[in-house]
């Protein structure tokens, strides 16, 4: 395990896009949960699609466990009763939920305020979401 990280003097809003599979490799998730852990130990908010699973439950895990703050922007059309990821219930993080007929509204959130973005592996979403910002 590593030396707990100090406070950043300035926090910054991290958007961190991942996967959001239960078959991701767990090396990926180490990684993910250890980001999110570092972003909790700076002070950073980790603002990533919210999922409860792959590496997006990972990193929330690891900033949840380390006391971070953590932003999830789902799409209307993932909203299922019971589903969320733990550290979304009980008001403690932020869930956001993005409305419209596609997904362009769910991104323009992720990325809206950003200081800082980090890509972890995925399927087809991350790629869409990374390509989205580098052309955007």
């Amino acid at each position: 395990d590593t030396k707990p990280q100090s406070k950043a003097t300035i926090p910054l809003r991290v958007t961190c896009y991942g996967s959001s599979s239960p078959r991701t490799p767990s090396n990926c998730l180490n990684e993910a949960y250890n980001l999110g852990k570092i972003l909790a130990e700076r002070g950073h908010t980790c603002v990533n699609g919210g999922g409860a699973k792959g590496c997006m439950a990972s990193m929330n895990d690891g900033a949840s466990e380390h006391h971070g703050h953590i932003v999830g922007v789902i799409h209307t059309k993932w909203v299922v009763d019971g589903d969320d990821h733990d550290v979304f219930k009980g008001g403690k993080n932020q869930l956001v939920v993005a409305g419209g007929n596609d997904l362009q509204e769910r991104k323009k959130l992720l990325i809206e305020g950003a200081d800082a973005v980090v890509v972890m592996p995925g399927g087809p979403g991350t790629w869409d979401e990374l390509w989205e910002i580098a052309c955007g």
